[in-house]
Parts: structure tokens; C-alpha cells; sequence
């Protein structure tokens, strides 16, 4: 199909190389990777733009170059595994890393202080100066959670919703248009 684009009706997306299906840091073999947070969110966006035709496959249009080191099983595979793993908890698909278990950790416990300080500034003094320094300590404490806070927002509680929508085509079909 050289040359083939996507039709307005068909469940599509246009790659520049396979590997930009995956994390760009991942070396394990090809059936076991884990798609990257952009692939997923632009098949679910796609899903939603053509769910209403029910189409029947996903095609992947990918360089033509790439077709011979392309194991094609193994892409199926890890798309299967990747979008049945998003149907499922966050935790599944997209687990904290070491580095956020370590600073969401730091920031409670640092959350924890700051509130213990703010409280002890606020009994130990009445003055305005002091209650507003105990209130920006607080502050601070709260700001050390920020991170975490924000993937709860943007990432976790999304996903909530998203994940029926993940399932609903976690096992389609997937077909390769070399282009």
C-alpha cells in the first residue's frame, strides 16, 4: 500500500519509526515493552474520533525502511499487552518510579514538619509576623508535595475514566501499511 493515508473512518496512526511506539529507554525485547504515555493517549484519542464505526483493526503506517527489522508479532503483542495493562490499574501500565516513591516520601515527611513547626510557631506566639512566617512554613510543605499531587490530578484520576475505553479495543486487530 505505498503511499496509502488513513481514511477519516479508520482506527489509524502514522509512525515515523516502530520504535516510537515504545519508551525510548526500554531494552527489553520488542514483545514485552511497554507502550509510551503518547502512543497510548493518541490511540485513545483516535479510538474516540472512529469508536462510533466500530472498526475492526488498528493500523499501524510505518516506514517502509523499518520493515525488515520490524518483528510485526512482536509489536502486536506488546500493543495487546500495553492497551489490556491500561484497561487495568495505572499501576499496571505506568508504576512509579523510584526517583517519585522517594520524593513523594521526602515530602510527606517534610509536609509533617512544616506542620509541626507552623503549629508550635502559632501556640508559642500571637505576633502577625510570626503567625504569617508559621503560614508560609506551611506552605512550603505543601508545595513539597506538589509533584505527586499533580500526577494524582492529571494522570491517576484520569485514568479512572479512561480505562473502559482502553479495554474496549485493548484486543483488536493490528495490521502494518509499510508506507
Amino acid at each position: 500500500m505505498p503511499g496509502a493515508a488513513p481514511s477519516t473512518r479508520e482506527f489509524a496512526i502514522r509512525l515515523s519509526s516502530i520504535d516510537q511506539l515504545f519508551w525510548e529507554f526500554d531494552a527489553r525485547p520488542v514483545a514485552d515493552r511497554t507502550l509510551s504515555g503518547d502512543v497510548r493517549w493518541s490511540l485513545l484519542d483516535e479510538w474516540e474520533r472512529v469508536r462510533e464505526f466500530e472498526p475492526s483493526h488498528l493500523t499501524i503506517y510505518a516506514p517502509e525502511s523499518d520493515r525488515a527489522s520490524t518483528d510485526e508479532d512482536a509489536v502486536r503483542q506488546a500493543i495487546w499487552t500495553s492497551l489490556l495493562k491500561s484497561s487495568g490499574a495505572l499501576r499496571r501500565i505506568d508504576p512509579l518510579s523510584r526517583q517519585e516513591k522517594v520524593a513523594a516520601s521526602i515530602g510527606i515527611a517534610f509536609l509533617l514538619v512544616c506542620v509541626m513547626v507552623s503549629t508550635a510557631m502559632d501556640q508559642a506566639s500571637g505576633n502577625v509576623v510570626v503567625v504569617g512566617l508559621s503560614q508560609a512554613i506551611l506552605l512550603v510543605g505543601w508545595v513539597a508535595l506538589w509533584r505527586p499531587a499533580e500526577r494524582f490530578v492529571v494522570e491517576v484520576a484520569p485514568h479512572v475514566f479512561n480505562r473502559r475505553r482502553f479495554a474496549e479495543f485493548a484486543d483488536i486487530d493490528v495490521r502494518f501499511a509499510w508506507v
